[in-house]
């Protein structure tokens, strides 16, 4: 089946059927990337993150085809990109297998990478023994639609759909090949085998499960029968019913065979990527994990009990997220090695590790301090009843719930160690300084038990988030960002009076943080003027805020690239949560939006303006003397110089 039909992307093919926008000619991305890099070096800002998570890449478009999904890997020119405009690295969401039905990244699979992430296409080369034809990849994937908006959507089925398709078609060639005695087919095999051997611990399980899952249409394994549900327990104990089922299904099963090949292929992807490309990976080490990793592990996790946040539900109540637990008494042994509990912990980052530079920890307090509940919890929300009166009704009851260090489940403190002994020393064994790690700290532990191992003992880093905090006020070595994945983009941000009636959002505020010499108080004044009546200053005024702030920042991609679209709304189901996109056509969208003064940040602009801000405020405070401002003043020229470029017409 072909998807779509081709739609080609013309100069009069803009969102609005204005003239084609003015672009980087190739002699001016050189210099027009040191004069960016060289003003970030002197506001002190070493890590420059774009977060977009591996769904949200662009179709490739000198491959003319889309798998409708985006793909983290094999995107040099996207990263090119990026990296001309100052990033550095890259922050991805999880890289997970997803469960069927569910298109949240944090709940995908901790050791089974995403299979829709492999790029069919290069399955046709000998390097994978040939083993998609063009005839096969043509009849199932969709040439390339450029959309008149600059994003465009994921499509989780029809992606699922093509890849279940070519992956089976890809597995019964190779098996053909190989029994054909092809050479490349062969040498293709040997590397299968041993990643067959490496990932053992996890693989042959993992795809006995997704054999059982595709039988009944869900991961979710309380739907399936108690019989299917305790194979895997049953197996390990040595039920002979049980092992002769399990090896049925792993030798026979044509499902299972084809899952392992497909996570061959896309660790093979994976691998091959992490040694070309020129930036940073972040990865993302989720919280949580799939149904799978809970069913394949089940002895690791803490019996009864499920993790949540003691914040952020109805009425200000816990928010209850049904993810399991590690047992603290399997974390460490008697004799202080790691036990079932921290294998699986030291595993799961490992393998978050595997393909990336750095990392980002999700509710680190999860780590430290966990909030529980009982299975059997009950919470309340809220409705109106049919005379218009608000009422409650029961969701889930408060009962049995807390952080651990409460509940007296962990007699040894064992999760106040988890830091020192599992996490920090696996960073430390990967290259990875910690106090650069995104410690993802957001949350409330009111028993002070996470900010006492984290900050005190540990010293390490959070996260600033500029929505709550003065740029100057902010530690300079955490993270900080505006928003993230769970937030809107900043065009919508600005609208929101919750949020800009805050001192951080004030006009006021970012004029002075702006313009913070007293000999500037006429520019102050008008400056707070301009972006008090218009948004598009108002949003370039708070991201030179930003870079004023930490020495790590990440920007998302919705704001750079100016989408009036939002990637996640959290505590909601919907189709279009995850699914967000960049436009194939990503390069002149961003430019055309520049030219035509739209809400894409205009780099070279917000860094002059926290630029001119640091001399003046570094003058004003005695740290350097007026020769300074000379001294800085040609690289604001010349940033003020691009700035104006990016906003010609062609």
């Amino acid at each position: 089946m072909r998807i779509n039909s081709v739609v080609g992307f013309t100069k009069s093919n803009s969102s609005r059927g204005l003239t084609f926008n003015r672009k980087l000619r190739e002699d001016e991305k050189k210099p027009y990337s040191e004069s960016i890099n060289k003003a970030l070096d002197y506001l002190g800002i070493q890590n420059r993150a774009l977060i977009i998570h591996g769904s949200s890449f662009p179709a490739k478009l000198n491959s003319g085809e889309d798998q409708k999904i985006g793909s983290p890997y094999g995107q040099n020119e996207f990263m090119d990109f990026i990296k001309m405009h100052g990033f550095n690295s890259v922050q991805l969401g999880p890289n997970g297998k997803l469960n069927r039905k569910d298109t949240s990244p944090y709940t995908s699979s901790v050791f089974a990478k995403n299979p829709l992430f492999i790029d069919l296409a290069q399955l046709k080369s000998p390097e994978y023994a040939s083993i998609l034809s063009d005839e096969e990849i043509d009849s199932e994937v969709s040439d390339i639609e450029i959309p008149n908006e600059n994003y465009t959507f994921s499509d989780f089925d029809e992606a699922s759909a093509v890849s279940d398709t070519l992956l089976a078609i890809a597995w019964g060639n190779f098996q053909e090949k190989l029994n054909n005695g092809d050479d490349n087919a062969l040498k293709l095999n040997e590397e299968y085998q041993r990643f067959q051997q490496d990932n053992s611990f996890w693989l042959n399980d993992y795809a006995v499960l997704d054999s059982i899952a595709k039988n009944y249409g869900t991961d979710y394994y309380p739907n399936w029968s108690q019989e299917d549900r305790e194979l895997l327990k049953k197996a390990k104990q040595g039920d002979e019913n049980a092992k002769n089922r399990y090896y049925q299904i792993l030798n026979e099963d044509n499902n299972s065979n084809v899952y392992k090949f497909s996570q061959f292929l896309v660790d093979k992807q994976a691998k091959a990527d992490a040694q070309t490309r020129d930036i940073s990976y972040i990865g993302d080490l989720l919280v949580g994990g799939s149904s799978f990793d809970d069913l394949a592990n089940e002895d690791v996790f803490l019996k009864d009990y499920k993790l949540g946040c003691d914040d952020g539900g109805p009425f200000n109540s816990p928010q209850l997220w049904g993810i399991s637990v590690l047992d603290p008494d399997k974390l460490f042994n008697y004799d202080g090695s790691l036990g079932p509990s921290g294998l699986y912990l030291k595993a799961k980052l490992e393998k978050a590790l595997s393909d990336s530079s750095n990392i980002r920890i999700d509710h680190a307090i999860g780590l430290v301090n966990p909030y529980l509940y009982k299975e059997d919890t009950v919470q309340y929300a809220q409705k109106y009843d049919e005379h218009g009166n608000l009422i409650k009704y029961p969701i889930r009851e408060r009962l049995h719930s807390g952080h651990i260090s409460q509940l007296g489940l962990d007699r040894n403190h064992n999760f106040q160690k988890v830091l020192n002994r599992i996490v920090l020393p696996t960073m430390n064994e990967h290259g990875i300084n910690p106090k650069e790690v995104v410690w993802e700290d957001l949350g409330w532990d009111k028993t002070g038990v996470f900010q006492n191992v984290f900050r005190n003992q540990e010293h390490l880093n959070g996260i600033s988030g500029m929505m709550w905090n003065k740029a100057t006020e902010a530690p300079k070595d955490n993270w900080a960002y505006i928003g993230c994945h769970d937030n809107p983009p900043v065009q919508q941000m600005i609208h929101d009076r919750s949020l800009t009636s805050r001192e951080p959002w004030q006009a006021s505020y970012l004029a002075h943080s702006l313009y913070p010499a007293n000999y500037q108080g006429h520019e102050r004044y008008q400056f707070q003027t301009k972006i008090q009546s218009n948004p598009k200053e108002y949003v370039k005024a708070k991201f030179a805020d930003l870079l004023r702030s930490t020495k790590n920042i990440q920007i998302s991609f919705m704001d750079f690239f100016g989408i009036n679209q939002q990637y996640n709304r959290p505590g909601t189901v919907g189709n279009q949560n995850w699914t967000l996109r960049l436009n194939p056509n990503y390069e002149d969208t961003y430019y055309n939006s520049l030219s035509h003064q739209d809400f894409a940040l205009n780099m070279p602009e917000i860094i002059s303006m926290s630029v001119n801000a640091k001399v003046n405020d570094d003058i004003q405070n005695g740290r350097v003397n007026y020769n300074k401002r000379n001294e800085i003043q040609p690289l604001i020229n010349e940033l003020n110089h691009w700035a104006g470029v990016l906003k010609e017409k062609e």
